[in-house]
């Protein structure tokens, strides 16, 4: 997305412009939100004090929406609490809080200026990409393309509108119709008051079963492993992962298209017992450039292959498009037991540090085939 001239930001007009200047938001002095000084003035003194964004530094808007912005407040699109719990544990300490000073620092700098205002999402681009009006200063719901994928763009919104060369757009995709609020509701987004350690905490969170309910018996292959996999494991599409990375540098290698089922890293979060996990870029140095930054003496806490549910759910993938005469034996249950079958195995974690590996042991499907899915697979 290109970036906006100076200009193109804070122009009031179009269709958009019109529709504010006629709502109650549009009544309103300028300086209710942002500040800055009414009269007949100059460009200089008319600006002095002047906020661009105001409910990234203001609570105005907390003056009519209560409720949603207390709870917005403490919601992981403010509060990054899944990345700043997990920092702390890969830093072996209690929370972030804990964390050295210098890190809190990098953090800041580097990481969370993907945090959220009320703005951000409803009158205008997120400050990371640039900023700028979204509709001529219409306030409004959330659009996918200006909003949610402008910071959820390069994995989730390739993998939904199947921008990526070779894969289709996901099944629920259905251009001018379903967005992501569609099944990510206000509830969800703007949380409940409360702070999700991560974000499978988040209150509402969508489930599949959520819509489609009474379908755990609808064929052989869902009567067999219906909640023991999670959806994504036989009609995701392959989906991407990533690297180390190293803060203030990015990632050591590009990222990588792929496919991994693995046992569930989170099974008192998501009630299944295999799943699909997606690397994290991340690795026992990713921090080294900040104050404080080494080591992570806590880094072997949480794996680095993490459950992940994939925006690019198909009715027919590679899982369950049978050859003629196969069976699913054909393309799961035989796939190799290296590093390039479905399986995360013990090939994957050969490839990897002994601080990593240990991280991951719990994750892997044992080599060897048929996979006793039923039996939980123990070796």
């Amino acid at each position: 997305m290109p970036p906006l001239e100076v200009w193109e930001k804070v122009l009031i007009a179009g269709a958009g412009g019109e529709v504010f200047l006629a709502s109650t938001h549009g009544k309103m002095p300028c300086t209710h939100c942002h500040l800055g000084r009414d009269g007949d003035l100059t460009k200089e003194e008319a600006h002095e004090g002047m906020i661009p964004r105001p409910s990234a530094t203001r609570t105005v808007c907390r003056d009519c929406h209560f409720t949603a912005t207390r709870n917005v407040a403490k919601s992981l699109h403010a509060g990054l609490w899944g990345e700043k719990n997990l920092l702390a544990r890969r830093f072996g300490v209690e929370s972030y809080d804990d964390l050295p000073h210098g890190v809190q620092e990098g953090y800041t700098k580097e990481c969370a200026s993907c945090h959220t205002s009320c703005g951000d999402c409803h009158v205008n681009r997120p400050a990371s990409v640039g900023g700028g009006l979204a509709a001529g200063h219409r306030f409004g719901s959330p659009d996918m393309t200006l909003n949610c994928t402008a910071c959820h763009g390069s994995r989730i919104g390739e993998e939904y509108l199947g921008q990526r060369e070779g894969y289709g757009a996901d099944v629920h995709y259905v251009p001018g119709a379903k967005r992501c609020t569609f099944c990510h509701t206000r509830e969800e987004l703007h949380g409940d008051g409360t702070s999700p350690a991560s974000r499978l905490d988040a209150p509402g969170a969508p489930r599949c079963e959520d819509c489609h309910d009474g379908v755990a018996e609808a064929n052989g292959y869902h009567t067999t492993h219906w909640g023991d996999l999670s959806c994504q494991t036989c009609h995701s599409q392959d989906y991407k992962s990533c690297t180390s990375c190293h803060a203030g540098e990015g990632l050591a290698q590009p990222s990588a298209i792929g496919f991994k089922i693995g046992r569930n890293p989170v099974p008192e979060k998501r009630p299944y017992r295999y799943v699909t996990l997606r690397h994290i870029p991340i690795a026992e140095d990713t921090y080294r450039n900040w104050d404080g930054g080494e080591p992570l003496t806590g880094f072997s806490s949480d794996p680095t292959w993490k459950y992940s549910a994939p925006h690019n759910i198909k009715r027919w993938t590679e899982r369950t498009l049978i050859p003629e005469g196969g069976t699913c034996g054909t393309t799961c249950h035989g796939s190799s037991d290296g590093t390039e079958g479905v399986f995360l195995r013990q090939a994957d974690l050969d490839a990897m540090s002994p601080a990593e590996a240990g991280a991951n042991r719990d994750l892997i499907v044992p080599d060897g085939s048929p996979v006793n899915w039923q039996g939980g697979n123990t070796p």
